[in-house]
């Protein structure tokens, strides 16, 4: 797995789950399994998987934590618009 493409996706996948819901961490997770997972025929198919996989898991069983921390938790930068 590349480690690049895997932290592209994250990034991307939790900036538009963030931009795209409530801005709590439950609306955050709710939007994440709502997000489709990568196709067979999809480009880095492992990469985008695995960060929606994670994304999902961190936002769904850390419900309590900070969203700061979490994305901490996941190497994750994001700056609100």
């Amino acid at each position: 797995m590349n480690q690049q493409y895997y932290q592209q996706y994250l990034q991307e996948y939790i900036a538009d789950a963030i931009r795209n819901s409530n801005g709590t961490n439950s609306g955050i997770a709710e939007h994440l399994w709502e997000m489709p997972v990568a196709g067979k025929l999809s480009r880095h198919r492992e990469e985008k998987r695995r960060a929606l996989q994670d994304a999902r898991a961190a936002f769904s069983e850390h419900r309590h934590w900070p969203r700061e921390i979490i994305l901490k938790h996941l190497g994750v930068e994001f700056e609100a618009d």
